[in-house]
């Protein structure tokens, strides 16, 4: 594993239709060479497990279960009110949401510039390494903090132009503009020095921007999944197969390795969907959560390219999925409220 590729190999690419598409994570775990010699389609590799019976019992069965879940929890009281008093008890927590964002940015600007990264290890910081590492501090302590996540979000800017790696921390982004527009929240340190830059002029700005958090956090989440399914499994199977291999999942899981790359992308598809349309948000954010952290354990990867994660997916468990979402819609069809943080009335 090479924590930070050189930038031409960074940049790795395979070629369709005149297009170039990068790689994104799978690239912790691999080195250049293997990358090179694995990349590619292999569209018989990938589709494999639909011709296999015993395969698509198991999807069957997976997708079954998991509504039956979802419904049992609904129409089993006891399940139900659980439910519903851990919802009320999440909302108990949005005034963190601030604090959640901060501090995890501020986290991943650290871990990444120590690294010398752009938010991942695989996007080179040439000298704006030690700007992460000052601004993360920032963030952490809550200091010039509109000023810090604007500048924050410039260097993602900057790192997408350089580095289409960087549509797999688009969450990052979103952090960062929820920063600025949520500014010095309790406890910081801008409070404490009455400092707020950008707030009073820009206060319309950020109200409009804070009303849709949830949304813009869904997003930065969704295509996010959606993008690495598509880039890493989809159109680079073998090169998936390959930290398959290496760590034994197919071992812990008796299935085949493509039946294990098929399966992790249409998880890594739905679950982004499912974010992006705000369909069941909060239960979904901590499946995606926990996942991650079994992962990240497992596979032992460089912490700075998942902080943020992390972090969005905490504070859609606190907000759900916000107005503009499917979630939203069964909450007016069904409670007669708006939005997602309304709490149930407990009977």
């Amino acid at each position: 594993m090479e924590p930070l590729l050189p930038a031409m190999t960074g940049e790795l690419m395979w070629f369709a239709g005149g297009q170039g598409l990068p790689l994104a994570h799978v690239t912790y775990m691999l080195d250049s060479e293997r990358i090179k010699a694995l990349a590619g389609r292999d569209w018989d590799f990938f589709l494999s497990p639909l011709s296999d019976p015993l395969y698509l019992t198991l999807m069957a069965v997976t997708v079954i279960v998991t509504i039956v879940g979802f419904a049992v929890c609904e129409l089993f009281a006891p399940l139900r009110r659980f439910c519903r008093s851990v919802h009320n008890r999440l909302l108990d927590h949005v005034s963190f949401v601030p604090l959640a964002l901060r501090t995890a940015l501020g986290f991943a600007l650290i871990a990444a510039g120590v690294s010398n990264g752009i938010f991942l290890p695989n996007v080179p910081a040439g000298g704006l390494g030690g700007l992460e590492v000052g601004l993360g501090f920032c963030l952490v302590l809550g200091f010039m903090v509109r000023v810090s996540g604007l500048t924050a979000l410039l260097i993602f800017a900057y790192g997408a132009m350089t580095s289409h790696y960087m549509l797999g921390s688009l969450e990052s982004a979103a952090a960062a503009l929820l920063v600025a527009a949520y500014g010095p929240r309790l406890p910081c340190a801008d409070h404490v020095l009455d400092v707020d830059l950008l707030g009073d002029s820009l206060q319309p700005l950020w109200q409009a921007i804070r009303e849709v958090a949830p949304l813009i956090l869904r997003l930065g989440l969704g295509i996010t999944l959606i993008w690495l399914a598509v880039t890493e499994k989809f159109l680079n199977p073998r090169m998936s197969e390959a930290v398959i291999i290496e760590h034994g999942l197919h071992m812990v899981v008796p299935v085949s390795t493509a039946m294990w790359v098929f399966a992790v992308g249409v998880i890594e598809v739905a679950v982004g969907t499912v974010l992006v349309i705000g369909l069941y948000t909060r239960s979904f954010s901590l499946i995606a959560l926990l996942i991650l952290m079994l992962s990240f354990f497992y596979f032992k990867e460089e912490v700075a390219g998942h902080v943020t994660f992390f972090g969005a997916l905490i504070v859609l468990l606190f907000t759900g999925a916000g107005r503009w979402s499917i979630d939203s819609l069964v909450a007016r069809w069904t409670r007669n409220v708006r939005g997602t943080a309304a709490p149930y009335e407990m009977a």
